[in-house]
């Protein structure tokens, strides 16, 4: 790695497909000098490393070390209050704290911790408190470098997102907050701000799939046809799949709302924005339902749009279509 150009490489390998950035040049402003997407569905652990190794040769990605992340019910992320302490105490403190919260056996988790914040006036620190299971980080280890590569550093899908965003929108008012939910083909990760912090994080296990599943089903067509209508369908069949997705999207919003009322329960505050991203952010109605249940119309962002996409060898048709996959890839290429 050439560390005083700052070039980077981030690998989100998803449910559904393989996204790579890397870039290159000033952290304020990066050049892509590589992007590429591969669709995974249907392939084993070993077909998903000749996948990512395959896409990284066509793209011509030169670097071998890579930020990667991860996601779902192998990841725990909690926000806990703690006595005010040093950072010597802290860390002898946190695996006995990390117990009280963390569903699984301690002892077959990786843990790391951050202090968030230092509340002066109540004598208390804030801090985020993540859990892995040791097992996974190593299966996603075990894959990227079977594809030629090393793991510079493991990420979260939900954090690399909200970094990605953060990097996007500086937020101009502290006391204003964001919801950035990344809606991919398995999970939706959902992260809330407020200013330029991280207030909440969680995964809801409800995804783009579940909507192809459900017109499939409700159509009696395969899953192809039914991914196709379910992200354009003719106007004469929009009424016919909103019908046939309803149902999950009324899951996928109960889930929703209960994030953003356990926020608002321990913020005092409601939430002012809500971003969206990910493969199946483009769901038919998608602005209309969110708007009828949750009051506020999503927010479609470019999660490139701090990066220099101009170089002649990416293609600017290829991003304008695939931008919204990418906000966990850009979110790595910061780390």
């Amino acid at each position: 790695m050439t560390k005083d150009t700052g070039d980077k490489l981030g690998i989100d390998i998803g449910s559904c497909a393989i996204k790579i950035i890397q870039a290159s040049g000033p952290a304020d402003r990066p050049a892509v000098t590589a992007i590429g997407f591969k669709s995974i569905v249907g392939m084993n652990t070993q077909e998903i490393s000749d996948a990512l190794k395959s896409l990284a040769a066509e793209v011509h990605v030169s670097l071998k070390s890579a930020a990667i992340s991860l996601s779902g019910p192998s990841v725990i992320v909690r926000f806990i209050s703690l006595p005010k302490m040093d950072e010597v105490a802290l860390k002898s403190a946190i695996r006995y704290e990390a117990e009280k919260f963390i569903p699984y056996n301690i002892s077959d988790c990786v843990i790391d911790f951050q202090t968030l914040r230092k509340d002066d006036k109540e004598n208390k620190l804030n801090v985020l408190l993540v859990a892995a299971k040791k097992e996974s980080v190593q299966e996603k280890m075990n894959l990227v470098e079977r594809a030629g590569f090393s793991t510079r550093v493991i990420d979260i899908d939900s954090f690399a997102a909200a970094n990605a965003f953060m990097r996007n929108h500086s937020p101009t008012d502290p006391n204003k907050s964001y919801a950035v939910l990344n809606i991919g083909g398995v999970h939706t990760n959902v992260s809330i701000l407020k200013g330029d912090l991280i207030y909440f994080a969680r995964d809801i296990v409800v995804g783009g799939n579940d909507f192809t599943s459900a017109v499939s089903k409700r159509l009696g067509i395969d899953q192809k046809s039914a991914e196709e209508l379910k992200l354009l369908p003719p106007q004469e069949k929009k009424t016919e799949i909103a019908d046939c997705v309803r149902g999950v999207f009324n899951d996928l919003l109960d889930e929703i709302k209960l994030s953003f009322g356990y926020y608002e329960n321990q913020a005092g505050k409601g939430i002012d924005e809500i971003y969206v991203s990910g493969g199946a952010s483009n769901i038919t109605d998608l602005e209309q339902v969110f708007e009828e249940t949750l009051g506020s119309k999503p927010i479609f962002w470019n999660p490139m749009g701090f990066m220099d996409t101009s170089s002649g060898s990416i293609d600017a048709d290829f991003i304008e279509k695939t931008k919204n996959c990418f906000s966990v890839a850009a979110g790595l290429v910061l780390r």
